[in-house]
């Protein structure tokens, strides 16, 4: 009989042991803006490959593509993750400029010479501190900034070599003002502020003639299947900002798991900068053997396009802020 009570005693421990264990477990929703196998999914994917290995499985990530928790709505992701009703999101750092007018440095056209400046600014604990200022009054702490490519622009009616070929073209955009303003005022064409997840069908549909990303994007989105021309004129240095709310980081995880979600943040980050510059030519190849025509922009032809949008300067520092300009250029050696 005392045996018997031992082991049902024992039993009954185990259970306990594996019911405090399932309490324990911590489940974070991330959520990101791009498709499927993209440069951000991919990214999201080895944080969660990372975290739940470093925890043993105590911390669960679960994947969001295509803002899928916001209903695709990019300013609401940012809401939701300062709410706490999203854990994680990985965006470009301008999807908070409804909230703070400063963040629209991020998609100021031409602002840096090459990459490497942007990947000053995402390696600098200056910068970044002073972008991390700008999260906290909307509830969220920034991980960290990896370089997302250059975005270039793609259409589905002919060569883009000037300012000029843009004029009255229908372009999608995000819903950022600042580029809404750029594709207006500085190069004449219909600007059409529109969800990413929409854009494929509008394409498709020839709603619209054309939009602007990285190739990285064009690439993952299958863009190749209904925008035959891709002019590179690395007009903006693209980013991507990873957050996290202050909520899940202060209320949802212990010492612990805090370190490990940061930690394995800041590794994710570095992969995924680091998978990005390995892959860009790859993908140019395979897109000119899916039929699209790549056209490189020489300087002369950048600068004529750089010219061009000099007035959103003169518009946007009084908007953004003199320091915060200055901040840029100095850290990242422009």
């Amino acid at each position: 009989m005392f045996r018997k009570l031992l082991t049902l005693s024992a039993a009954s421990a185990i259970a306990l042991l594996l019911v405090g264990n399932s309490v324990a477990a911590v489940r974070l929703n991330f959520s990101h803006t791009m498709a499927p196998n993209s440069l951000s999914d991919l990214g999201a994917k080895k944080f969660k490959e990372l975290v739940e290995k470093k925890s043993s499985g105590d911390i669960k990530v679960n994947v969001v593509t295509n803002c899928g928790l916001s209903g695709g709505d990019l300013t609401k992701a940012i809401e939701m993750v300062g709410a706490g009703d999203i854990d994680m999101h990985a965006s470009a750092p301008t999807n908070a400029a409804s909230f703070d007018s400063r963040f629209y440095i991020f998609w100021m056209p031409f602002l840096f010479n090459d990459k490497a400046s942007l990947v000053k600014i995402a390696d600098s604990a200056e910068a970044i501190g002073t972008v991390n200022s700008w999260f906290k009054p909307l509830g969220i702490h920034l991980l960290g900034i990896h370089n997302a490519g250059a975005r270039q622009i793609s259409n589905s009616e002919k060569i883009i070599r000037t300012p000029a070929d843009l004029k009255a073209m229908n372009i999608r955009v995000p819903g950022a003002q600042l580029f809404i303003d750029a594709f207006r005022d500085s190069f004449h064409a219909n600007p059409t502020a529109m969800d990413f997840s929409e854009v494929y069908t509008a394409l498709q549909q020839k709603t619209i003639s054309g939009q602007e990303n990285p190739i990285s994007v064009f690439d993952s989105s299958k863009f190749s299947e209904v925008q035959n021309h891709l002019s590179l004129w690395d007009y903006v240095l693209d980013s991507t900002g990873w957050y996290i709310s202050l909520k899940t980081l202060n209320e949802k995880l212990n010492d612990a798991q805090r370190k490990i979600v940061t930690e394995s943040a800041a590794e994710a980050i570095k992969w995924a900068e680091s998978y990005l510059g390995d892959s860009e030519k790859k993908i140019i190849e395979k897109l000119k053997g899916q039929g699209v025509k790549i056209t490189v922009l020489n300087d002369d032809e950048k600068k004529a396009f750089k010219e061009a949008t000099q007035p959103l300067y003169t518009k946007y520092e009084p908007i953004i802020g003199k320091d915060v300009f200055d901040l840029f250029k100095r850290v990242g050696g422009n």
